[in-house]
């Protein structure tokens, strides 16, 4: 997917927009392919500025709406009765939506619930009232970071703006956030300072780049359809892990935007690849940013590296095997009996780490009853993955090394606390290991578990990660 040309446009620059380079190609891709757009930030960040100035390149018939002060008649015009009587007529009036090619819904999200629900046709289905849109192309809004309670004391709060509802948000093709002034360099600030209030001397050709774009993404959905669709089916359950999950309708919007990005960026001369398309369509393309989440692009990172991994296997690839097993624990076995030629170091131990935290405090010691010694045999995994298992065993150690142990507990606690120490005592005579374990669980965790439940576990988890070359020495 070589880029279009040699030099590189700088498409939101151009429009005297400066510090948003790095959106160029998510802001043409939603005008190639003509999809709802969200934009969220806080006040004085250019949303507006962006939206407008964008439909006065382009020349379309624009409408830009406060969306917390809407009256329905502002987008219908007046409601009269028809000549017969029988239904309603709207007189056409200058701001009304007939006309409109292009819509700017901004602060949606101070919008009033009944609007909100009205507006959601206009979005999704270019409708309004149950009757078409038919010149409109561009549903554009804006928000500011909805308020969820679980910002800082130091942080900017919006108490008037809430979460979109989730159908809502899920009906935005592209959910992008802007950079506050304080986030960008001095220069770019400067040249905002400067230049940023107005507009450009000579607007770029943007028609002309959105027909390249276009004509780019047919191209790429012939040659690579079939990898995106990989890649995009890869994400499902990971993201479904990061309680990020994502609807069909998503998935299938995912899987355009990939194409529609890396089309506009061969449009503008940039060398994103499919790979980096992919990920701008997955970084810009979560519903959940429009209801207030916050997603740390090191965790998209992660999510898009694991895709990657897929993509191209077959069936019964390790990565498809390792995405399909639903028990985070079963996935370490898998990755360790193919470490180290399917499997690096890395990823063993992110898979290692990612089931020790998915696990219950008691089940995490048992694990690394079980675990660790074979990690320690045939070091596999980083330091600090192993340490989650070993300091595990060190207080284990320190406690079946003590020569008694003071046990606090109430008058009522005292028989229930005899019995479960009769019924791990019992339970664990065949194995001292374990049933230490059971006994600091209960007496210095005071962790409240089931003795049977732990033992047929932990009876479970030593046949999946039986070490075959200790056995067959033994």
């Amino acid at each position: 997917m070589p880029a279009a040309h040699c030099k590189t446009v700088r498409l939101l620059e151009s429009l005297n927009l400066f510090g948003l380079t790095h959106l160029d190609p998510v802001i043409l891709a939603a005008l190639a392919d003509e999809r709802p757009l969200l934009l969220i930030a806080p006040h004085g960040t250019a949303k507006s500025e962006l939206l407008n100035r964008l439909a006065a390149c382009l020349g379309l018939e624009h409408r830009h709406y406060n969306a917390s002060l809407l009256a329905f008649d502002d987008l219908l015009g007046f409601p009269v009765p028809n000549a017969a009587r029988t239904g309603l007529d709207y007189l056409s009036t200058p701001g009304n939506l007939w006309d409109a090619e292009s819509v700017f819904l901004d602060e949606i999200s101070r919008c009033r619930p009944e609007n909100q629900n009205k507006l959601f046709s206009v979005i999704h289905e270019k409708r309004i009232q149950g009757l078409a849109l038919s010149k409109l192309r561009y549903r554009w809004s804006a928000m500011n970071p909805p308020l969820t309670g679980e910002e800082e004391e130091s942080e900017e709060v919006y108490e008037g703006s809430l979460p979109l509802d989730p159908a809502l948000a899920d009906r935005f093709a592209y959910v992008v956030t802007l950079p506050a002034l304080q986030d960008l360099d001095g220069p770019v600030r400067r040249k905002i300072i400067l230049q940023g209030g107005e507009f450009p001397a000579k607007w770029p050709d943007l028609s002309k780049l959105i027909e390249q774009a276009r004509v780019h993404a047919d191209t790429n959905r012939a040659a690579h359809q079939q990898w995106i669709a990989s890649y995009v089916d890869a994400l499902v359950g990971p993201l479904q892990e990061a309680r990020l999950s994502i609807s069909g309708r998503r998935a299938v919007a995912l899987a355009r935007s990939v194409l529609s990005i890396a089309g506009a960026g061969q449009a503008l001369g940039l060398e994103l690849g499919l790979e980096g398309a992919a990920f701008l369509a997955l970084k810009w393309g979560l519903p959940q940013r429009g209801q207030g989440r916050r997603i740390a692009e090191s965790k998209l990172r992660a999510l898009h590296a694991l895709a990657l991994k897929s993509v191209g296997e077959g069936p019964d690839g390790l990565w498809t095997r390792i995405r399909g097993e639903q028990d985070p624990v079963r996935r370490v076995a898998i990755g360790l009996a193919h470490h180290p030629k399917g499997i690096s170091k890395l990823d063993l131990s992110n898979l290692v780490s990612d089931a020790f935290a998915s696990l219950t405090i008691p089940r995490r010691h048992v694990l690394a009853l079980i675990l660790a010694p074979r990690l320690l045999r045939k070091p596999c995994v980083n330091t600090p993955t192993l340490e989650l298992l070993t300091a595990i065993l060190d207080k284990l150690r320190l406690f079946s090394g003590a020569q008694a142990h003071t046990v606090t507990a109430s008058i009522g606690q005292v028989k229930d606390l005899n019995a479960r120490i009769a019924r791990i005592s019992k339970l664990g005579s065949g194995d001292a290991a374990l049933g230490n374990l059971l006994m600091y669980l209960l007496v210095v965790e005071k962790e409240n578990f089931e003795p049977e439940a732990l033992i047929e576990q932990a009876r479970e988890w030593r046949e999946l990660f039986a070490d075959p070359a200790v056995e067959g020495a033994a």
